[in-house]
């Protein structure tokens, strides 16, 4: 009887002191939530992941870096998008502060997007920068399908340029006009004038492509899945047009362009120009 109790007790010992190392063993950090390729976290727990629904207009927590320190080595957002593709592949992710980032960079990608637009929302698909900023003028939860804009007289310009691409690459590299909290209240009016402007940016004297390449962003309000890996809603989706349109010729630029992204937020109305 001594020698069974004896034997249970050794192996009793024995198990707890395995869990014991064990527990103290060095384990690899955990991956994001996700299987899609990217920069990851630098975290020892699942906990220490930040929340990766927020709804448009959320402020971002600017103490939890994610990987702003290496997004803002690069010059633009152009330059840090071809990064990723070259280094993840064409289908990648990375986290600006506790902002949770897709990129897509080929046209079967865009394919599978467009096949969840009833889920749009009516985000200006140049707004990258303030989008992820939380900038209350550029944010909304309300689907593109449900609003009309219909032109009603001549498009105003953005008085303030917020959206050219050096001012939404300033938002994104540098964080330097980041939004603030603010008790306006922009209604649907605000959203649709920032969807009129679509053509108006792109009136530039750069290149037809230099201008077509600009990257997009949109998002959805609902879970979607692309190359069988799943995205939360209102996860903004930044599409690198420029890796897209980089074996097109000339001729192809515009015809090609509209039917990819006839689709996106404000784009059905796209005039062909030169």
């Amino acid at each position: 009887m001594l020698q069974v109790l004896l034997y249970f007790a050794l192996n009793f010992s024995g198990f707890f002191f395995f869990l014991y190392v064990w527990n103290r063993l060095p384990k690899p950090k955990p991956f994001d939530y996700t299987t899609i390729p990217g920069i990851k976290l630098d975290v020892n727990t699942a906990e220490e992941i930040p929340d990766l629904v927020k709804k448009p207009g959320s402020l971002p927590d600017r103490d939890f870096k994610g990987h702003f320190d290496e997004v803002s080595k690069f010059t633009t957002l152009r330059t840090f998008l071809q990064f990723l593709l070259y280094t993840y592949g064409p289908l990648n992710s990375f986290w600006w502060f506790d902002r949770y980032v897709v990129t897509v960079s080929n046209e079967k990608l865009v394919s599978e997007l467009k096949k969840n637009r009833a889920n749009l929302i009516a985000i200006s698909p140049f707004s990258i920068g303030s989008y992820l900023n939380g900038d209350p003028k550029y944010c909304t939860a309300v689907e593109y399908d449900t609003i009309s804009l219909k032109k009603d007289g001549p498009i105003e310009n953005d008085p303030q340029a917020v959206l050219a691409e050096s001012v939404q690459d300033n938002l994104v590299i540098k964080s330097d006009v980041g939004a603030t909290p603010s008790e306006d209240v922009f209604g649907i009016e605000q959203i649709k004038s920032n969807l009129r402007r679509v053509e108006k940016m792109y009136e530039s004297k750069t290149s037809l492509r230099s201008r077509l390449s600009r990257p997009l962003v949109i998002a959805f309000d609902a879970e979607i899945e692309i190359d069988a890996h799943p995205i939360p809603k209102y996860i903004p989706i930044i599409i690198n047009t420029e890796a897209i349109l980089t074996d097109w010729s000339y001729d192809e630029l515009f015809p090609k362009f509209y039917a990819i992204f006839y689709w996106l937020p404000g784009f059905y109305e796209l005039c062909e120009f030169k």
